[in-house]
């Protein structure tokens, strides 16, 4: 359902700013009338890209509501991370996405209606997409040819071709919607989860081979998220800021059907790091799998397989998104009322490091290779 965001420590190293001047490419309204494109009824595998080269250093993006930019952290192993630029985009970036190769970040301007497309290495806004009312959602396909964006206030989710930005046919689901998910072991299926909508059943899959929607019977969902080994869909529930809810129900992405509903009693749990979105490294330790906690405040870590909160590092006001630098071994996950980046060691669930970035909250994590 409808998540509304409510609109000095640690900071080193001095600010690049960068300016707007990204050309604009229309948005896909011209698609809308035409019949969804013919494709194979047999699913066919992509395979995932080639796993980004090694690094010299992470560089960690992070949406700035309140000041319209996105913020730029660099991080060398086993040293602390370091404020470097801040780069101009639409008003009120919020959901974030990393292409899965590490190519580029592209960031929803919630209140611009407009996606902005960035180089993570020359730390630049390379173009800006018009979209629909209130883009939200966000995600690329497993082989990173394709952007997705959804919106809370249109009844289409946009399609985006990799490096030219051109549009392609919109997927035409009739109803608005709040957050996207891709898994890379079920490449032909887009998640979305509605907002905004008295229809009932607001999980759903748009297959993208045979553009089909199955309708998953259940009410009340937030978020929607694959476990670690992606053997399994978990959904967080209301979205609500003020209106907290420990419920999570499972699901079988094969039959597409509930399997359980769990409750993680003095919790409100909110998002966790997904694939081809919060960057493109991932912990090593596939038993885990870590979620935002509202109530906390801080981050939950979870043993998915038993169904129960290990753990809970805590941080400041609102926890969102996180990210994962794999050299480190070291969490990244904002925090929006207070405005910071809050880097967590990962062998000992402690906050080692905050950085202030003003209403942070969609992250993301790229590797940089050494010149």
């Amino acid at each position: 359902m409808f998540a509304l965001a409510i609109i000095g420590t640690m900071v080193v190293a001095a600010c690049a700013s960068t300016t707007a001047g990204a050309p604009v490419v229309s948005d896909v309204a011209a698609y809308q009338s035409e019949p969804a494109p013919a494709s194979s009824p047999t699913p066919t595998p992509i395979p995932a890209p080639s796993p980004p080269p090694l690094y010299s250093k992470l560089r960690i993006f992070v949406a700035s509501e309140s000041t319209d930019q996105v913020w730029v952290l660099d991080g060398k192993p086993g040293e602390p991370y370091a404020l470097v630029g801040k780069i101009a985009v639409g008003k009120l970036p919020h959901q974030l996405g990393v292409s899965p190769d590490g190519k580029w970040v592209a960031v929803n301007n919630r209140m611009g209606n407009t996606t902005s497309i960035i180089d993570p290495v020359a730390m630049k806004e390379v173009v800006r997409l018009m979209v629909g009312k209130q883009p939200h959602g966000i995600t690329w396909s497993p082989d990173a040819k394709t952007l997705f964006v959804g919106h809370e206030h249109d009844m289409y989710i946009a399609r985006f071709e990799a490096g030219t930005w051109k549009p392609l046919p919109p997927l035409m689901v009739g109803v608005p919607q709040h957050v996207l998910t891709i898994a890379p072991s079920r490449p032909n299926e887009l998640w979305f989860t509605l907002t905004n909508t008295s229809q009932a059943d607001v999980l759903r899959v748009y297959d993208l081979d045979t553009n089909k929607i199955t309708q998953i019977k259940v009410s009340d969902v937030h978020d929607a998220y694959f476990t670690p080994d992606q053997s399994e869909v978990w959904s967080s529930s209301s979205g609500f800021i003020d209106k907290p809810s420990d419920r999570m129900v499972i699901y079988d992405p094969v039959t597409k059907t509930v399997k359980k509903e769990i409750h993680l009693p003095g919790t409100y749990p909110f998002h966790t790091e997904k694939v081809d979105q919060d960057g493109v490294y991932f912990m090593a330790d596939r038993s885990l799998m870590v979620l935002s906690d509202h109530l906390g405040p801080g981050l939950l870590w979870v043993d998915w397989k038993e169904r129960r909160v290990v753990s809970e590092t805590k941080l400041g006001q609102q926890p969102f998104h996180t990210t994962y630098d794999p050299e480190g071994d070291r969490l990244l996950t904002t925090t929006n009322v207070d405005g910071m980046v809050n880097v967590i060691d990962v062998k000992t669930r402690a906050v080692v490091q905050k950085v202030a970035v003003p209403k942070a909250h969609g992250i993301g994590a790229v590797g940089i290779a050494a010149p």
